[in-house]
């Protein structure tokens, strides 16, 4: 008996991923492309601005499997790909249909917002992955700058006691968990941080996702580290993980 609860239970807990998920998927009618057909972008962009032309007056079907939906081709027409195929009208009609989602998000429950996020993080990285252009060495030059950047200003921040602004730079996901870590610490360990971890260097580019080594010495000894910076929803990059 305690083992068939057990396995209900486990069934119930899948059931709760796996739905919106499934329902994301569909609503948003996706087929079964290869993500390498040159006519994706074609596809997509047709996509959005049929979305765009449908729904770009008040979201007046506000139920969580249709926000699922409007959030998600909403994502898709913000893929630069597709987004530099659009006019100015419909650009303009994009951003009111993104104002009127955040508002409608706002209302939701902590439990549904999050159940969003883990819908369109499932899929969203294999539609961007299909349809982004191979980064020249420029481009790849120039995101390592930004990152960099980012990284540095982070630090910063962290050695000017300031945790609010260093949290500014993280996932939404992961600010949480790094506001507890860098509010055990005292000034002088963040400090720290900001002078033994100030050198990365890029390893891989995966999809919307840029590894990092970082390199320090602690006692003497060399160590090494993985940063991990992802785009959020916004497409900014932030730091995930270190």
């Amino acid at each position: 008996m305690k083992e068939s609860c057990r396995l209900k239970n486990v069934s119930v807990i899948t059931m709760k991923i796996v739905v919106p998920i499934v329902v994301f998927i569909l609503s948003i009618g996706l087929q079964s492309y290869s993500y390498s057909s040159p006519d994706e972008v074609g596809r997509y962009t047709q996509q959005c601005k049929d979305f765009l032309n449908q729904y770009s007056g008040e979201l007046k079907d506000k139920s969580f499997e249709k926000l699922l939906g409007y959030i998600g081709n909403a994502q898709i027409c913000k893929i630069e790909r597709i987004y530099n195929e659009l006019t100015e009208e419909e650009k303009k009609r994009l951003k009111d249909v993104l104002i009127n989602i955040e508002e409608i998000k706002k209302r939701l429950s902590k439990e549904k917002r999050e159940r969003i996020n883990e819908s369109i993080a499932a899929i969203m990285p294999t539609i961007e992955n299909g349809l982004r252009e191979k980064l020249t060495k420029d481009e790849l030059k120039e995101l390592d700058i930004l990152l960099k950047g980012k990284w540095k200003s982070m630090l910063t921040a962290l050695e000017q006691n300031d945790i609010e602004k260093a949290l500014y730079y993280f996932h939404h996901t992961a600010s949480e968990k790094y506001r507890k870590i860098f509010k055990t610490l005292n000034h002088d360990s963040r400090k720290k941080i900001g002078r033994d971890l100030i050198n990365i260097q890029l390893v891989e580019m995966v999809t919307n996702t840029a590894i990092y080594e970082i390199t320090s010495e602690l006692k003497g000894e060399k160590a090494s580290f993985q940063l991990a910076f992802v785009k959020d929803l916004h497409g900014e990059w932030v730091i995930k993980s270190f």
